[in-house]
């Protein structure tokens, strides 16, 4: 008994430390701005330096 209630709170570290620890990897890239930019983020920046004008932005050619 004593064996299994060991296997049970390591396998519950386990599991809580690899949540925690990518939680944590998440917000450090996050923070240090090494997070990829999603779509909206990549077409607000292209408009703003005038790579992109209104035909694009509404699907023409």
């Amino acid at each position: 008994m004593r064996r299994i209630k060991a296997v049970a709170a390591f396998l519950l570290g386990l599991i809580v430390g690899l949540v925690g620890g990518a939680a944590l990897l998440a917000y450090a890239y996050q923070t240090a701005g090494l997070y990829p930019p999603d779509d909206a983020t990549i077409k607000f920046i292209a408009q703003e330096r005038g790579w992109l004008n209104e035909a694009a932005l509404q699907g023409e050619a």
